[in-house]
């Protein structure tokens, strides 16, 4: 800890989580001063790996995103001698809550390879998905009436969690985002800080910021390396910690009209491009790092991991004795095996890699399809160009509508909506994703737009004509 921050780590527990102890009936037995070399165990109630229905599993693999004839086929039996694949023996049975030794072994070596972790003071846990984890967070740091910071528009299904906890949200404005090529709100957040008795009287400082620094839904910018540091300045400052959220970190994205786009990048050139993590440069132990398979593997499986500071292992794993015990075992499974089938670490690289490109070429259709339609040239809309995720968010200039009167933001973008529903395109409303709705009404006049789903980069032209013909009808 630093001299500005004197306090324990532990001290960021939730008075809950500090009386939980383990429930295995196993412990709390005897010791035996000279125990037998093979003995029979009839303690748990594991079932034998022959109760199983499932006798083997087979997996094909395609080379790239979106590949129909190439594939690679991962042979799974019930029982390997392969140390570095997970069988069905294993990934059937109970396992342990950090989660099964080959994958974490495999998640460790890519955390050293990519994101970097400051220091030996960090562990790797597996969760149920990004939600987990960060519920999971909030179950054993939060006790009711803490605050935690939002970026005002945020994933707004994490705020379920924390009400659940009795915790309390607080947005932090984004003010400086539209027309800007980063996620920078340190003055905003510094300003609130220092003023927090008379911003936010009655509640204490903030215990925890959630973030999401990279490819920020619904907006789709980033923070840069600068911006972290000195956000991770203010809270040693003023001691909390930061949750960073990462689930489209590695949909990394150049501008659209950067003619020097690379889609043949070495892994080397990959992880040298991205925006380095809080935790790369986190002494304190105050970070907590938060990944998901479902953006470049499958949301399906439910699964993740987090990079967390040794001290809150133990309450991280009790948590999940309380809620999920384990992730899914067959999850494990296709998401090792596959790693390895790709070669390990590089090759799975490699494999975001080709998700990313694919990604990228879908937003620069998108982005410039709309840029290109005569609501865009009348200056009706403007499109924020991302560097990173899966969503593009487009800004509805509301203020220039006739019935525009400074406060019915909400009202025609809603008029919108309805317009571009007739239409047949439909997105979401920026208002929505609010942590506040009132508080963020004057700026929260965008769409978010997933460039996900659709089959193929060619509907972008359509939806973009679909978006033009609302918006005239809007304006006109």
């Amino acid at each position: 800890m630093t001299a500005s921050d004197p306090c324990p780590l532990s001290a960021f527990l939730a008075d809950r989580t500090k009386i939980r102890r383990h429930g295995y009936f196993a412990i709390n037995v005897p010791s035996v001063g000279n125990p037998h070399p093979e003995p029979i165990e009839l303690i748990g109630g594991l079932p034998n790996h022959g109760f199983f229905p499932v006798t083997a599993a087979r997996i094909e693999l395609r080379d790239r995103p979106f590949e129909a004839h190439q594939k690679t086929v991962v042979e799974t039996a019930v029982v390997s001698n392969d140390p570095d694949k997970v069988d069905i023996k294993t990934a059937f049975q109970y396992s342990n809550l950090q989660g099964i030794d080959p994958l974490l072994g495999q998640i460790k070596e890519f955390a050293r390879r990519v994101i970097k972790p400051y220091g030996q003071d960090w562990e790797i846990l597996a969760t149920a998905g990004a939600l987990n984890g960060i519920a999971r967070c909030f179950d054993i740091f939060v006790n009711p009436g803490d605050v935690v910071l939002f970026e005002e528009f945020t994933f707004t299904p994490m705020l379920r969690p924390l009400a659940d906890k009795g915790g309390i949200a607080v947005p932090i404005p984004l003010k400086g985002v539209r027309g800007s090529h980063n996620i920078d709100y340190y003055e905003e957040l510094k300003h609130l800080l220092e003023n927090w008795e008379t911003e936010k009287p009655g509640l204490p400082k903030p215990k925890i910021l959630y973030t999401i620094p990279t490819g920020h839904n619904p907006l789709g910018l980033s923070q840069t390396v600068e911006t972290k540091k000195k956000i991770y300045k203010l809270a040693q400052e003023h001691n909390f910690l930061i949750l960073e959220d990462e689930p489209y970190g590695y949909l990394t994205f150049d501008k659209v009209d950067d003619e020097s786009t690379k889609y043949d990048l070495s892994n080397d050139e990959f992880i040298d491009a991205l925006t380095p993590s809080y935790i790369s440069f986190d002494t304190d132990g105050r970070v907590v790092r938060n990944e998901t398979f479902s953006k470049i593997f499958s949301p399906g499986l439910r699964l993740g991991f987090v990079v967390i500071n040794k001290s809150f292992v133990k309450q991280f794993l009790l948590s999940g004795e309380v809620t999920i015990k384990a992730p899914s075992g067959y999850s494990q499974l296709f998401v090792n095996n596959t790693i390895h089938q790709l070669g390990g670490i590089e090759g799975w690289i490699h494999w975001i890699i080709q998700v990313r490109n694919e990604y990228l070429r879908r937003k620069n259709a998108f982005v410039k399809s709309v840029q290109a339609t005569e609501a865009a040239k009348r200056g009706y809309l403007d499109v924020i160009d991302p560097d990173c995720g899966m969503f593009v968010s487009i800004y509805i200039n509301v203020e220039k509508h006739r019935e525009f009167n400074g406060s019915n933001h909400k009202q025609i973008l809603e008029q919108f909506y309805i317009k571009a529903a007739e239409a047949g395109y439909l997105a979401v409303l920026g208002h929505n994703m609010s942590v506040d709705e009132g508080y963020s009404a004057p700026r929260a006049t965008f769409i978010r737009n997933a460039i996900s789903y659709v089959d193929s980069p060619q509907v972008f032209e359509e939806a973009a004509s679909r978006l033009n013909t609302a918006t005239l009808a809007l304006f006109q």
